[in-house]
């Protein structure tokens, strides 16, 4: 992947995307100076620290694995499943209820959602919840089917090959 630009944010610039990535990134502390913007094969990464924590994707930013494999989940909601889903959904499948073992937090739908391996606590997966945290939780109970959550960002995908190319 050919990285096409690559600069720090100035003050100014930081003022103007500090409340989205303040929201896609809870607890990670944006300090003038340590920000940067790169362009990677046209995905668009914000840089915290050294580490790519966020991309743009589809108008909105949502965080990276990189970022939060290296700095904690921060104060995501999580969707917990089970070992049989995880791999579904590294692979690029969106989540089915019945791959979900436990709802940790408050969400809306359409509110970014980390996907968790239950036995190692992993993030496997960034999400975007197709219903609130209350409906998965009522759908998980009843034993329910059907789609929760569809996947934005995996492993090995489009974004996870940007961060890297930032890596290296």
């Amino acid at each position: 992947m050919k990285v096409s630009a690559r600069y720090r944010l100035s003050k100014k610039q930081l003022r103007e995307v500090r409340g989205e990535l303040e929201a896609a990134l809870p607890g990670v502390e944006l300090k003038p100076g340590e920000v940067e913007y790169a362009k990677v094969d046209g995905v668009e990464v914000y840089i915290v620290g050294g580490v790519p924590c966020a991309a743009k994707l589809g108008g909105r930013i949502i965080p990276l694995l990189t970022c939060l494999l290296k700095r904690g989940s921060g104060g995501y909601p999580a969707l917990v499943v089970d070992r049989g889903a995880a791999r579904a959904v590294a692979r690029g499948a969106d989540l089915m209820a019945p791959g979900v073992v436990e709802v940790r937090g408050e969400f809306k739908r359409g509110d970014i959602v980390l996907i968790v391996d239950s036995e190692t606590g992993v993030p496997v997966a960034v999400a975007e919840a197709l219903e609130d945290s209350g409906e998965v939780r009522a759908r998980v109970e009843s034993r329910g089917r059907g789609k929760v959550a569809k996947t934005l960002h995996r492993p090995g995908d489009r974004l996870w090959r940007a961060a890297d190319a930032l890596r290296s």
